[in-house]
């Protein structure tokens, strides 16, 4: 008696666990799974080159099998992306959005891991990214048009000036002449002369 009524517990045991895992292999809350799901990284190529602080990652979030068909409450969610770069965590890309921006990255060679994770927080993918990042090149002012410069020949040397030879010392004055060339003159002197010294005969 015991004993059927072991046997008939454990087969009810049995069947209720049956029900219960056949519920959630039908229930996609837990998906996707490895296979339904593989990652594929847009953006940046293994290997590329970025010019800036700034990388962009861009995934492909889409599940293949919900690719085509119409989204409700039973259809499979989106696999949570983790990004990682050189082993600090950035930011998680959910649902419908599949881009991050990792700003502030110093220029080298620096290693991009991506987790792709189900509801149940389960990696089902994982990829790794090698990139290197230069520094953008610095601006330079445009130099102005070069115009031709004028310059203006050096006025000529002025002429030498012409010898001047000083000027002559003005001639002597001649001297004043006390007599006359008059002879009426000369005679009329003559005749006062003789005049006065016979008036001072007489007298």
């Amino acid at each position: 008696m015991n004993i059927s009524r072991l046997v008939r517990v454990t087969s009810l045991a049995c069947l209720c666990a049956g029900v219960a895992l056949a519920q959630n292999a039908g229930d996609k809350t837990g998906g996707p799974t490895r296979n339904d799901y593989r990652l594929h990284v847009v953006q940046p190529a293994d290997g590329s080159t970025v010019t800036g602080d700034r990388i962009q990652v861009i995934v492909d979030t889409e599940i293949p099998s919900e690719r085509d068909t119409r989204q409700d409450v039973n259809s499979m969610p989106r696999p949570d992306v983790d990004v990682f770069v050189d082993g600090m965590f950035r930011e998680t890309m959910r649902d419908e959005k599949n881009v991050v921006d990792v700003y502030n990255v110093e220029p080298g060679q620096h290693t991009i891991v991506l987790l792709a994770l189900n509801r149940s927080r389960e990696i089902i993918d994982r990829k790794e990214i090698h990139v290197a990042v230069v520094a953008p090149p610095v601006a330079q002012a445009p130099r102005p048009a070069e115009r031709p410069v004028r310059v203006q020949p050096p006025a000529p040397a002025p002429p030498a000036p012409a010898y001047v030879p000083p000027p002559a010392p003005p001639a002597p004055e001649p001297l004043p002449r006390t007599g006359t060339a008059d002879p009426l003159i000369a005679a009329a002197g003559l005749v006062l002369v003789v005049g006065g010294l016979t008036l001072k005969r007489f007298l």
